[in-house]
C-alpha cells in the first residue's frame, strides 16, 4: 500500500461518514491527505461532533493497514479515484465511488460492455430471454455487467458465462456480501472467469437504500443499458434513467400491454429506448456483425439458414421446455412459418420435443 493508497482507503472506511459527507470533505479540502491532516476546528465546520470524533479516532494507521491486509489475504483488490486502473467512465458520474473493491479481473474498456437489468421476480419468459440474449451477445464479444441479484441479473450472468465471455457482477453490499445467498456458487464462478465488484468493504450488509446507489455504477461502467423485464416502479428503471443521464444507449425488450412485468419496458420504448427483439438489434448499435453460427457447449457448430431459425432457437432453453403457443407469442410468427422452422431445426437435430408441441434445445 502506497502512502496515497493509505489516505484514500482510510477516507473510504471512516465509521459514520458516508458518500455525501465524503464528497463534502473532498470538495472542501481537495484530497484525503489534506482531510487526514486537517485541524479539528476546521473539520467541525463540515462535520457533526460525532463524525468529527470518528474521524479523529480513525487516524491510527495500524487498524487501517490491518483492514487492508485482510482484503489482500482474501484475494480482494481495491482501487481509488487516483488509481491508474480506476475506470475513466466512472469519474464523471453522479457521486463517483471513492474506492472500488473487486475480486477477479477488471473489464476490457476497449470492448463493448452492456448492462443487463430487470426484475428480481422475473417471469420464466424474462429469465429465458435474459439468459439467451446474454449468451448470444457474449459469443459476439460483448461483456455483460449486472447486479448478481435474483431473476434477470442471475440469468444474465449465467448466459454470459455459457457464452464463454466476460461478466461483471456489481454488488449492493460489501464485496463479500452475497445476495441472494443461493448465488454463492455463481459469485465464485463469476470472479474466477470475470469480476465481482463493490464500493463497500468486507462485512457491509445489504440493505434497500444501497441498491439505487449500486445501479449508478452498473450503468456508469457500461456502454449501454438493456432492460429485460421491469414493472412500473422497478429499480431497473432507475438504472435506465441513470444511464440516460450518463449518455448511454438504452435498450428495452417489449412485452404485452397486459403484462405487469412489461410495463416499465414498454414505457421506456415509448420514451425513445431502442426496441430489442433479437441480439442483432444491439449488435448493430455497437457496430458488431452477427455470424449466423452458434458454437454449442460441446463445440458443435450450429448453422442457421435464416435469421428466423436463429431467432426461434434463441427462444428455446436446454432445461425449461417451451410450448408451441409460447414460441408463437415470443416470435410473432404465423403458425405455418413457425411449424416450418421447428421442423427444420428438428431435422438438423438442434432441438427435440419432450412431448407433443413442447420443445427443448439438444445439449
Amino acid at each position: 500500500m502506497t502512502e496515497n493508497d493509505f489516505y484514500w482507503y482510510w477516507l473510504a472506511n471512516i465509521s459514520g461518514i458516508g458518500i455525501k459527507t465524503r464528497k463534502k470533505l473532498l470538495d472542501y479540502l481537495g484530497h484525503p491527505r489534506e482531510i487526514y491532516n486537517c485541524p479539528e476546528e476546521k473539520l467541525k465546520e463540515i462535520l457533526t461532533e460525532k463524525q468529527c470524533q470518528n474521524l479523529i479516532l480513525s487516524k491510527e494507521p495500524g487498524p487501517v493497514k490491518v483492514s487492508a491486509e485482510r482484503l489482500n489475504r482474501k484475494g480482494i483488490s481495491f482501487i481509488h479515484y487516483e488509481s491508474p486502473e480506476y475506470p475513466d467512465r466512472l469519474r464523471n458520474i453522479y457521486e463517483p465511488p471513492v474506492v472500488l473493491y473487486y475480486i477477479g479481473k477488471l473489464p476490457d474498456y476497449n470492448r463493448p460492455i452492456l448492462a443487463m437489468v430487470g426484475a428480481r421476480k422475473a417471469t420464466v419468459y424474462g429469465r429465458n430471454m435474459a439468459k439467451c440474449f446474454a449468451e448470444e451477445l457474449s459469443k459476439s464479444g460483448i461483456q455483460i455487467v449486472s447486479g448478481l441479484a435474483s431473476g434477470v441479473d442471475t440469468a444474465s450472468h449465467i448466459g454470459a458465462l455459457d457464452g464463454g465471455d466476460y461478466t461483471l457482477g456489481i454488488l449492493g453490499g460489501g464485496i463479500d456480501t452475497i445476495y441472494p445467498k443461493e448465488n454463492h456458487r455463481l459469485y465464485q464462478e463469476i470472479y474466477s472467469r470475470g469480476c465481482v465488484m463493490s464500493e463497500y468493504n468486507l462485512g457491509i450488509p445489504n440493505h434497500k437504500g444501497l441498491f439505487p446507489l449500486r445501479n449508478r455504477i452498473i450503468s456508469g461502467i457500461a456502454d449501454g443499458v438493456f432492460v429485460i423485464e421491469a414493472g412500473e416502479k422497478s429499480g431497473s428503471l432507475i438504472t435506465a434513467d441513470q444511464g440516460l443521464e450518463q449518455g448511454k444507449e438504452i435498450f428495452a425488450l417489449p412485452g404485452r400491454i397486459t403484462d405487469r412485468m412489461s410495463e416499465g419496458c414498454n414505457r421506456l420504448i415509448s420514451q425513445g429506448a431502442i426496441l430489442v427483439s433479437e441480439p442483432a438489434d444491439i449488435l448493430e448499435v455497437f457496430h458488431i456483425s452477427q455470424d449466423m453460427t452458434i458454437q454449442s457447449k460441446k463445440d458443435k457448430k450450429i448453422i442457421f439458414e435464416t435469421e428466423e431459425e436463429r431467432k426461434v432457437y434463441m427462444f428455446l432453453d436446454e432445461a425449461d421446455p417451451v410450448s408451441f403457443e409460447k414460441l408463437m407469442e415470443y416470435s410473432g410468427f404465423s403458425v405455418s412459418l413457425l411449424q416450418h422452422i421447428l421442423m427444420s431445426l428438428e431435422l438438423k437435430k438442434y432441438i427435440y420435443q419432450t412431448e407433443q408441441n413442447v420443445y427443448l434445445k439438444k445439449v
